[in-house]
């Protein structure tokens, strides 16, 4: 049997939504999994991946896979052959580890026949994440909302809305940038993010996406993670200058999200240079926001 995951992009947080709200996009992973090839679990990480990712007992995928496997009380399968295709860079913020999570966990459902639904699928992959926005923004699609123990909430996002990534050439490690978040804060600030975390929402369900620019901005993470990452200032300030209707740090950075309905050229033009004047260069690529979740394809 073969069973092929594609897994999109994500994007956490969007400012105010720290561990609370992330956005899908049109940028995919595909992990392929074969019962019929060789004995016990091996893995191709494929090209551009770091060599260490292919040792089964240190690449994600693998990890999740087999954590499935036993959670749920199912045997092993005795061969199980991955084979990847990456295209979501590693240690951006744009959900790697997510995608990487979500394809091993969701391989052993099929392969294992596990029999989870997609609130048990994103339970488990928080339980290795540590946390469940990115997991299902990209289990699920589109906007999702994640409130502790409620089941991720789906909002479809409007499609003429573009995300504009500025994806720095310097990677950040997740742990450090978690680190540096301050584990409580004012009542003043906890009121602005909660009000613009529904405004956010409101944004997106109603069309509205001029309000994104108020509706991003964070009193929470965001500067002190600007600390660790001098450029994410400046590459936000120049998205809205240039046009965007909103910027924030993608997830934990070091990569800068700007969304957008306009000249998308523009604003990357914009952020790219703006990053530059902090010693960091980068690509700036733009993706279609995605309102379809993960696709898992069957073969025998």
């Amino acid at each position: 049997m073969r069973v092929t995951v594609r897994a999109p992009a994500s994007i956490a947080n969007l400012g105010p939504g720290f561990d609370i709200l992330a956005l899908s996009i049109a940028l995919e992973n595909e992990v392929e999994a074969s019962t019929d090839v060789g004995d016990g679990i091996s893995i191709d990480p494929g090209p551009g991946a770091p060599e260490e990712l292919g040792v089964p007992a240190r690449n994600l995928i693998c990890r999740a896979f087999t954590s499935a496997c036993e959670a749920a009380g199912a045997g092993v399968p005795a061969s199980v052959h991955f084979r990847c295709r990456n295209r979501i860079p590693f240690g951006r913020g744009l959900g790697s580890s997510a995608a990487a999570t979500l394809s091993g966990i969701l391989a052993a459902n099929t392969l294992a026949q596990l029999g989870w639904d997609d609130q048990q699928v994103i339970r488990h992959a928080a339980e290795i994440e540590g946390h469940p926005d990115n997991v299902a923004a990209a289990l699920l699609g589109g906007l999702v909302i994640c409130a502790g123990a409620i089941p991720a909430v789906r909002v479809t996002v409007p499609e003429r809305l573009r995300a504009a990534v500025f994806i720095p050439d310097l990677e950040m490690s997740t742990a450090i940038a978690r680190r540096v978040v301050p584990l409580s804060f004012s009542r003043e600030d906890a009121i602005h993010n909660a009000a613009r975390c529904a405004l956010l929402v409101a944004a997106m369900l109603t069309g509205e996406l001029h309000l994104l620019g108020e509706a991003m901005r964070d009193r929470w993470h965001q500067a002190a993670r600007g600390e660790l990452m001098p450029h994410v200032p400046l590459a936000i300030d120049a998205a809205v200058a240039a046009g965007a209707h909103g910027a924030c740090l993608a997830g934990a950075g070091p990569a800068v999200l700007a969304l957008c309905t306009g000249d998308t050229d523009r604003v990357g033009e914009a952020m790219a240079a703006a990053a530059l004047t902090a010693s960091v260069s980068g690509r700036v690529e733009t993706f279609a926001v995605r309102n379809t979740g993960t696709r898992v394809d069957v073969a025998a």
